[in-house]
């Protein structure tokens, strides 16, 4: 069972002799004094809620009072008027403790007494523990499954403590009553010769014949109520006897050991050592002292915890590099933070929070701002995907540093000094320059360098050195995109044959052809379904299957093919990844294409990173095509835009085996320079059966089965 702890972090303290001791102290006439803790617990209900979401804590209205053997009162406090210690001549008292408020009657409001002789011995600490018993008696309602069956939401049940003869009162706003909605505890006081509380179910059943017009109602008492007591009212619809309300109830007296609401007073003190709790304090590894901790108190020291950045460091449990505990004895130690600690921990603003707890379960805790040099942890904020920037950071205290350097992978470079002690360093990728092989009169294209800037997905390691300290480092970039229904799952307009709107996929499938794309299943691909690309020939006129993102339009016989859909880029990929497998075959239908029949014929794979203004439309039936383009071929495209970067993959043979095989196309950028593309026409995709089948050239039996797009990072 969860606790709900106070903790007020030091004990009462009044010196004899000075401010605030009163005349019954001294006329005591014990010599010497001794030192109190008090610890102060309250007793909880069955079920009553301890874990501190309420709004009301009854713990910041107490009342502590402190008698001397004459029964005389010589203390009086409240929660905020509490001295840092309490010292006592030695003698005999009691301690009297209010906890909460009296409220006849609460949801959330209880009220606890107790009271507790105890002795004080000159010079030595004293622990009394003080029970306080709840004055409030705890009632629940709760309901059987059958309310709910019955009566769906609709019930109200008013409790109140108060005589039998009252009961017809409920729900009036006579009585110190609550009202239950659901199933909840609530507190009341019991009024001064009261042993009783009444209790009224009202609920509206789904069936209007019952009751009186569906409404059923039931009264009742609860007899020989004590205070402390708790009790449960369970209802339930009787389905023997419909329309009446059977109420259950359970009444036991709070004699268990169970207490929550505790109030501790400590005597633990939490120090720095040469240096202010309070107050932010710099660390530089290799030159700062070891940052020490000390740590006393009365009774033993149950636990020490260190909480730092995201980590929690239990120095009663293990041992962690760089911070180590002292014990002189059970009562006092210290702890020291050296350089492996901070390192670790890494550079910046960082906060630590000690927290100690003694075993009369006394807490407290000092939360201590640092500024540490180091290495900053590279946040999402540091980097950009696309552009695959990153800046590194560190924090530099160190007044007499001169050389200041960051390094990313392999590759380094020197620190520029920023304000408040940070120095940065920008790391974006490298590119080479390379002419295609394949058609040399195409334009050149780039290719990142590995090993150079920051790309989706991957994890990196860094460092910044600072003269001779280096501080290590490493993050992993944000994940990347997907792409729309690449995964080829559900009933995609693609194997249809309406392509005139797709929002990602279309096809070539039409009331002629519908077969060109259709859902299928393949050994090897993910999910439940793939894409099949059929090849088909009619009357010596060549098919070839097809899927793109894009749109299509049928007219006589005649189709039209918009490519280009819209795509919003938060990270730029390095190439196209995908599962296929293919069946290519020799050409066996040539009208307008330069593949001879006879001839290999070659399926295609093509990618393109747009920026355009309006699809491209590349038109095509039983006359030579219109508008047929490659995307290597130019780094703009008339009437639609730039061309940022392009791959291709050609299919010159069936695949081997009998299961698909992952296909990876790398990206050739004609601009590293442009901007993400987004809110036009921004990428497009496409595979054919025959790279030629727009000029009805290829082979007519070609089958190709693709999966599972996604970007390459």
């Amino acid at each position: 069972m969860r606790k709900q702890t106070l903790y007020t972090a030091a004990a009462l303290v009044l010196a004899a002799g000075v401010a605030g001791c009163s005349k019954n102290d001294i006329e005591q006439g014990a010599a010497g004094t001794g030192t109190v803790a008090l610890s102060i617990s309250a007793t909880r209900a069955n079920g009553e809620s301890a874990d501190g979401t309420s709004s009301y804590n009854p713990l910041d209205y107490q009342t502590i009072r402190i008698y001397n053997a004459s029964d005389e009162l010589i203390r009086r406090y409240s929660a905020s008027s509490l001295p840092e210690r309490l010292e006592l001549l030695a003698g005999s008292y009691s301690v009297s403790v209010e906890v909460g408020e009296q409220v006849p009657a609460s949801f959330e409001k209880r009220f606890y007494i107790g009271k507790q002789p105890f002795s004080v011995t000159a010079k030595q600490p004293t622990s009394v523990e003080v029970k306080c018993a709840r004055q409030n008696v705890a009632a629940k309602v709760a309901f059987d499954t059958s309310i709910a069956e019955n009566f769906g939401s609709q019930v109200k049940v008013w409790v109140a403590a108060a005589p039998a003869e009252q009961s017809a009162e409920l729900g009036k706003g006579t009585l110190d009553e609550l009202t239950y909605t659901e199933a909840r505890e609530g507190y009341f006081m019991l009024p001064e010769g009261v042993s009783t509380l009444v209790y009224k179910f009202q609920g509206t059943h789904s069936d209007p014949s019952v009751g009186s017009n569906g409404v059923v109602t039931r009264e009742g008492t609860l007899t020989g109520v004590t205070v402390g007591a708790n009790c449960t009212m369970t209802f339930r619809y009787s389905e023997d006897a419909p329309g009446y309300i059977e109420c259950f109830t359970i009444q036991v007296d709070d004699s268990s050991e169970d207490y929550t609401d505790d109030i501790i007073w400590t005597d633990i003190t939490i120090t720095g050592d040469g240096f202010d709790l309070n107050e932010q304090q710099d660390y530089i590894p290799g030159k700062s002292a070891n940052v020490g901790y000390l740590i006393a108190n009365l009774t033993p020291i149950k636990s020490v915890v260190l909480y730092a950045g995201s980590e929690t460091y239990d120095l009663t449990e293990s041992t962690y590099p760089g911070i180590t505990l002292e014990k002189t004895n059970e009562r006092n130690m210290k702890v020291l933070l050296g350089d492996d600690f901070f390192k670790a921990l890494g550079g910046g603003e960082q906060e630590i929070r000690i927290r100690v707890r003694d075993t009369s379960n006394g807490e407290l805790s000092y939360t201590t701002p640092f500024r540490v040099q180091g290495l900053l942890p590279v946040q999402p904020s540091d980097y950009d995907l696309w552009s695959n920037r990153v800046t590194l950071k560190a924090l530099v205290l160190d007044p007499e540093a001169s050389e200041i350097s960051f390094k990313l992978g392999d590759k380094t470079a020197a620190g520029v000094a920023g304000e408040n002690n940070l120095y940065t360093a920008t790391f974006e990728p490298e590119w080479t320059q390379s002419s295609n092989a394949e058609n040399p009169s195409y334009p050149s294209y780039y290719l990142p360098v590995a090993g150079t800037g920051v790309f989706a997905g991957n994890r990196y390691d860094c460092q910044a050195t600072v003269d001779s300290q280096t501080y290590t480092g490493s993050f992993t970039a944000g994940s990347g995109q997907t792409i729309l229904n690449g995964d080829m799952e559900g009933s995609l307009s693609c194997f249809g044959t309406s392509n005139s709107n797709t929002t990602m996929w279309g096809s070539g499938n039409n009331s002629l052809k519908r077969g060109l794309c259709n859902a299928a299943t393949y050994t090897g691909m993910g999910g439940s379904q793939c894409a099949k690309l059929s090849a088909s020939e009619t009357l010596g006129i060549l098919a070839a299957g097809n899927l793109f993102t894009g749109t299509f339009n049928m007219s006589g016989t005649s189709g039209t093919v918009g490519f280009g859909q819209k795509y919003t880029y938060t990270a730029r990929p390095k190439s196209l990844k995908f599962k296929y497998h293919a069946t290519v075959g020799t050409v066996d239908i040539n009208k307008y294409g330069s593949i001879q029949t006879g001839e290999q014929d070659i399926s295609t794979v093509y990618v393109a990173i747009v920026d355009w203004s309006a699809r491209h439309n590349v038109t095509s039936g039983t006359s030579a095509p219109t508008g047929t383009w490659d995307p290597g071929a130019q780094t703009t495209l008339d009437g639609s835009g730039a061309i940022i970067a392009y791959g291709t993959m050609d299919i010159r043979e069936s695949t081997q085996g009998d299961a698909m095989v992952e296909g990876e196309i790398p990206l050739r950028f004609f601009d590293t320079a442009a901007a993400a593309p987004s809110g036009n026409y921004t990428i497009v995709i496409a595979c054919s059966t025959s790279k030629y089948g727009d000029y009805m050239n290829g082979c007519s039996s070609n089958v190709l089965y693709v999966d599972d797009f996604s970007w390459g990072y």
